[in-house]
Formats: structure tokens, sequence, C-alpha cells
């Protein structure tokens, strides 16, 4: 019986004396609960056909800033609807976090909880995040590995770059300003010599005048 209702033989559906049932090339008009029961007296048996499929898993490796936000989507989608559940270092992810950096929403094909969003991300978020998808006896799951990077990260490497710009400036400088005071020295030295000479051909003449 299919939920229900006596299941009858058609194309790709055969019964067998066995009492096995054999569904070729399944579709969504297949999905349901079928029960096989022998007599009143014996416990009937249910299995369930699904539809269960996980499009993308999760990326091997998350990388945030801290204060950023941080998004993730599993991309599932099933008939019924599976369950889904967000788990951080093997706990609930509901009994970790603050709820009020904690929203739950369901992803493009209507299944709830399925992408999580934090905001502010915080230090204490890094850690191993696992979805786990449940439908009946069935368990999946996707998992990434969160890192969360300090909120200057990205600047340490402008300032190193900075720093060392300003320390190469400084010793041009430097250099320049040594190179260039000699010539002011010399300069300065010939000019005294100069007159000197001056003054002394001055007194020179003044004596030859005299006599």
């Amino acid at each position: 019986m299919k939920d229900g209702e006596e299941v009858t033989e058609s194309d790709h559906i055969k019964l067998f004396p066995n009492s096995s049932l054999y569904i070729a090339s399944s579709s969504k008009d297949d999905l349901g609960n079928y029960t096989c029961k022998f007599s009143e007296d014996l416990e009937a048996k249910v299995f369930y056909v699904v539809e269960l499929s996980l499009h993308k898993q999760l990326p091997k490796s998350t990388t945030v800033l801290e204060n950023d936000k941080m998004s993730l989507t599993c991309q599932v989608q099933g008939d019924p609807i599976p369950t889904v559940q967000w788990l951080k270092d093997g706990e609930l992810l509901q009994d970790i976090i603050n709820s009020s950096r904690l929203a739950l929403s369901e992803n493009e094909h209507h299944v709830p909880n399925a992408t999580l969003l934090i905001k502010p991300v915080m230090k204490t978020d890094d850690g191993n995040y696992i979805c786990l998808i449940s439908q009946y006896t069935i368990q999946w799951n996707t998992t990434t590995d969160v890192r969360v990077k300090d909120i200057y990260a990205a600047l340490w490497p402008f300032l190193g770059i900075v720093a060392e710009v300003v320390l190469l400036c400084t010793i041009i400088f430097i250099y320049e300003k040594r190179r260039i005071k000699p010539n002011f020295d010399d300069s300065d030295t010939d000019q005294i010599a100069e007159q000197k000479n001056q003054v002394e051909n001055n007194k020179e003449a003044e004596i030859r005048q005299r006599k």
C-alpha cells in the first residue's frame, strides 16, 4: 500500500510473488509512505520513498573579518521538506551563540533554517560548522571550517609598506643633506680666503700710496 491505497503494477512498478516491490525510474509521483502487511496478526512494515538532494557542499574553509557578517547556506532540497540543524564544534549553534547575533532563514528551495547568518562576527566564532540534514531515517551533513581574522589584519601589510617608504625617504634625506653640506663648507672657505686676500691687497695698496 502507498499512503493507505493499494499499489498496482504499471510500466515502472512491478510486484513479485515474494512480496517485493520494484520501482524503476522513480519520479515525484512515487514519493510517499509504503506499507507491507501480510496479515492482521503481523506488524506492518513501513518504508519511505523520498526526494533528497544536496546541490552543493559547503566550502572546506570560510574566512571572515571580525565585526563583519557571515552567511552560510545549505543547498539542500527535498520532498517531504527535510529538517536542517546547525552545529558548531559538535554543539547546537542556538545553544552557544547569542540569539541577537544569530538568524536562521529558508534557502532558495524553501527549506527552513537552511541559511545561517551571524552578525557581527566575533573572534570566538572560529570553529567547525556543520549543516545537519535529516529526513526520516536519512541523515546527511556538510561542513566548513570558519576562521575569523582580526579586523586590522588587512591593514598590517599596508602599514608595513608605508613604514618602509617612510624609512627609505628618511635615509635618502639624511644622505642628501650630508652630501650637500661639505659643498657649502668648501664654498664658505673659498669665500673667506678670497675676502682675506682682498683685504691684504688693499693694505698693500695703501702702504704704496703712503710711500
